[in-house]
């Protein structure tokens, strides 16, 4: 019988209640798509990075990722690789041989990072080979090929099919130049990656440096859930290597996505916060407004809980009912939103800073939801509370004699 006092009381001001109730939805649409912008930001900085050359694990001599000597070749590579593969979950295995070294044009040189790789298993691997913007990722039949990020080619002044020399020192200590043609121009989501790297087939660098080091081995998994499994199994198999995952490797991406649902919560906390003083209000008008009603109910006999709990109530009734539209309209735009995506185009040179794709996808985390359900329900308890004091404070007689 309460429940359904209290909920036709809120609608004995019809016009109150619907401004309130438009107030609340309006805020939680705006708040959620507004998270749902904060997590897709971070998730494209994430899956980029994966994407581009990270992988979800790497595997490496110990050490190697301190020192990045040139000897810290890793052991056993071709039977990690072997082991990595017959892994279910695990989509591609690329090894890599990786060497610092100077890059010249006949403009000017420049330090790089060479990147010795296997085609057809780096492109299982990353997405690398859907970012050739000119040329091609190596299906050319061109000795020594090389690819550079559109970054470098700026600032080298190369061109395709144009020469590129790369320096670099041997085993022996001795130090190898040799001129590449470049075959292919990506143009990845992080300016510093393009500016940085290039890439030549595995056998032409091996060639060069008279030994086929392999010093790191990317593996991409088919989703991110069974991270944490290939890595244990992968470490079990070859404890004397250095198996790590992404957020080992990358420790702000990992700070990144955990505090994208974080970030959301803080942010739909404040405009709940925000919406509270405005409830808040609404109640206090409406108890306000039936001072006599509530004398008299008291006078007939209405206990003074039972009063405070209609009020109690009409406000979580009030809260919910908002809360509730704008939840399913926050969700539906994001849906929208998270499908067809938003065009940052516009602001595409200052997003590669950040390794950031220029399409953005919003979307937030399903863990959110219930998140947002209890600081509703919290808000909305803090609301009521003292409208709800208020009223059952009132004295009957006075209250009765009273005009409002």
């Amino acid at each position: 019988m309460l429940i359904a006092l209290a909920w036709k009381n809120i609608w004995r001001s019809k016009r109150r209640s619907a401004i309130m109730i438009a107030a609340i939805a309006t805020g939680l649409w705006g708040g959620l798509f507004a998270a749902g912008i904060f997590t897709g930001m971070y998730d494209s900085i994430v899956s980029t990075s994966i994407d581009r050359d990270l992988a979800h694990l790497q595997v490496h001599a110990p050490g190697f990722t301190e020192e990045r000597l040139l000897s810290m070749a890793l052991p056993g590579a071709d039977s990690i690789e072997h082991t990595a593969r017959a892994i279910a979950g695990v989509t591609g295995v690329s090894p890599r041989t990786l060497v610092d070294g100077m890059a010249s044009s006949t403009v000017t040189a420049s330090g790089v990072r060479i990147v010795g790789l296997e085609p057809a298993k780096e492109r299982a691997a990353t997405a690398i080979a859907r970012r050739i913007t000119e040329g091609s990722f190596f299906e050319g039949s061109e000795r020594l090929p090389v690819l550079v990020g559109k970054k470098l080619k700026e600032k080298l002044g190369l061109r395709l099919k144009g020469k590129l020399v790369l320096s670099f020192q041997r085993p022996d200590g001795t130090i190898m130049y040799s001129a590449f043609r470049v075959a292919g121009i990506f143009n990845t989501e992080s300016t510093p990656f393009d500016g940085t790297t290039v890439m030549v087939r595995s056998s032409d660098l091996a060639e060069l440096l008279g030994a086929h080091p392999v010093h790191e081995i990317a593996i991409r998994l088919a989703t991110n859930d069974s991270l944490g499994s290939v890595q244990q199994q992968l470490a079990a198999a070859w404890p004397a290597a250095r198996v790590e995952s992404w957020k080992d490797l990358a420790p702000e991406l990992k700070l990144s996505a955990e505090s994208a649902d974080v970030t959301a919560a803080v942010f739909l906390g404040i405009i709940l916060l925000a919406l509270l003083f405005g409830v808040t209000n609404t109640m206090l008008m409406s108890v306000l407004d039936r001072v006599r009603e509530f004398g008299m109910l008291m006078a007939v006999g209405m206990k003074r809980r039972r009063l405070f709990s209609m009020i109690m109530l009409e406000t979580l009734f009030l809260s919910l009912t908002g809360s509730l539209a704008g939840t399913v309209l926050g969700a539906l735009t994001l849906a929208w939103a998270g499908s067809a995506g938003i065009d940052l185009a516009w602001f595409s040179e200052g997003l590669t800073m950040y390794g950031m794709s220029a399409m953005l996808y919003p979307a937030v985390h399903a863990v959110l939801y219930p998140t947002l359900g209890a600081m509703v329900m919290a808000s909305s308890f803090l609301a009521a509370l003292y409208p709800a004091i208020k009223a059952v404070r009132l004295v009957p007689s006075a209250a009765l004699s009273t005009f409002g």
